[in-house]
């Protein structure tokens, strides 16, 4: 029993190394179609070239994007109507260096850089400590592009490798008790605000309340910048323009039964509903209750647990969000890599009903083919939430255990001293 976590480990880590081979195929099986521009990287693409000739104000203009698309995607024969760009304003200059390049050479450097990004993760989350461990260094790599969050990413041109490199960078701050900093950082990721803002909300239930110093001065750094990009007037349309964009059929947002969330689930289960429609009117409280039980289960627990803290966070923040695809599972890679790093002992936590949660939830989030059984035979995306809820319930009890074995005087997160 003692060489357990060791060889799950490295079961998990033969596991998406085979499915990394298995995504790489199909990506060089997809490639024509990925410079011809059927992947998301277009939208991106488009508001940093308006950017580039002075024309950020149309930046969600659907007439400029789609008279701007047909003249680098005009081969995509799927689309009645522009990509449409999607972010706040400020994400649009990282894509305006791209615009100086042609459309399928700066799609491929995007796919390099995002993978370049998912090869830095597990180093920026465990620094030294990767090299004092049994994690397997060969799987580092892998172990994001392998999985199939991290093959969508890709593929699609999708920016969740840049989402999850913030999350790991305000990890380590949070590590290093420097809570404005990590809310700074969090803030940078506001391009994903429905992620980003219940995740800052449960830290501060958790009693990390000087993030929300540093994330408010980054927003409104962010506000300034976005200002500049599109005008005071643009950016006060931007809400009305996702709103529409939400009701819209076709080519608006991703319809709600295959979004990976509550949301999903309710649409494929009730039905879709006109907007706002009942569904709607149901998620708020679901969202509520999620954040506030993620939020007192972290403060009760203290940091003994951080990477089980923060995990619950992230996996609350993404089955609570109103907008959610499997590339944003990316972020539980976070926590799995501090968790992997740590030494055994230093948990204190012995759960093995929610060991058996977490082994069978994380082994069904690896392979890819369950993903296609779910998108292609039970139309169903939704339903992937199903071992990502699995994991979630051997994080919450092990802060459950950890609160009720750690002396009340430690499970302040202020006094608990940093390592």
């Amino acid at each position: 029993m003692t060489h357990t976590p060791k060889l799950w480990s490295r079961t998990l880590a033969i596991a998406v190394l085979w499915m990394g081979v298995v995504n790489g195929c199909m990506l060089w099986n997809t490639r024509v179609q990925v410079v011809q521009g059927y992947g998301d990287f277009a939208s991106f693409y488009t508001a940093g070239t308006l950017v580039r000739r002075g024309l950020g104000v149309d930046i969600y203009n659907h007439a400029a994007q789609w008279k701007l698309q047909q003249q680098f995607a005009s081969k995509v024969e799927l689309r009645q109507g522009p990509l449409p760009y999607i972010r706040p304003p400020y994400e649009a200059l990282l894509f305006w260096v791209f615009a100086y390049i042609r459309f399928p050479l700066a799609v491929v450097l995007w796919m390099v850089l995002n993978l370049a990004l998912l090869a830095a993760i597990p180093f920026i989350v465990a620094g030294e400590r990767i090299w004092n461990t049994d994690y397997p260094l060969w799987a580092a790599g892998f172990l994001l592009a392998g999985t199939f969050p991290g093959f969508i990413d890709i593929l699609m041109g999708q920016d969740a490798a840049l989402v999850v490199l913030l999350f790991a960078i305000a990890f380590r701050q949070l590590e290093a008790r420097r809570d404005a900093r990590a809310g700074a950082t969090l803030g940078l990721a506001l391009f994903k605000f429905h992620l980003v803002i219940p995740f800052v909300a449960i830290l501060w239930i958790a009693g990390r309340r000087r993030v929300l110093t540093g994330f408010a001065a980054a927003g409104a750094a962010l506000v300034g910048v976005s200002a500049i990009v599109v005008g005071w007037r643009g950016l006060a349309m931007y809400p009305g323009y996702l709103l529409n964009l939400n009701r819209r059929e076709g080519v608006g947002m991703v319809y709600p039964e295959v979004q990976t969330n509550f949301r999903g689930v309710l649409a494929l289960f009730v039905g879709r509903a006109p907007y706002p429609g009942p569904i709607h009117w149901v998620l708020a409280p679901i969202a509520l209750a999620g954040v506030l039980y993620a939020g007192l289960a972290w403060r009760k627990a203290g940091d003994h647990l951080l990477a089980e803290g923060f995990g619950l966070a992230s996996i609350t923040a993404i089955v609570t969000s109103y907008y959610s695809r499997e590339y944003d599972f990316l972020l539980i890679i976070v926590p799995l890599i501090a968790m992997w790093v740590r030494p055994q002992a230093d948990s204190g936590i012995t759960d093995k009903v929610g060991r058996y949660f977490e082994m069978v939830g994380l082994l069904l989030l690896v392979l890819t083919p369950v993903y296609w059984f779910v998108k292609i035979d039970l139309r169903a995306e939704c339903l992937i939430i199903v071992p990502l809820i699995a994991v979630a319930i051997a994080w919450a009890r092990k802060l459950r255990l950890a609160a009720a074995e750690i002396p009340p005087q430690r499970k302040t997160p202020l006094q608990v001293a940093p390592k």
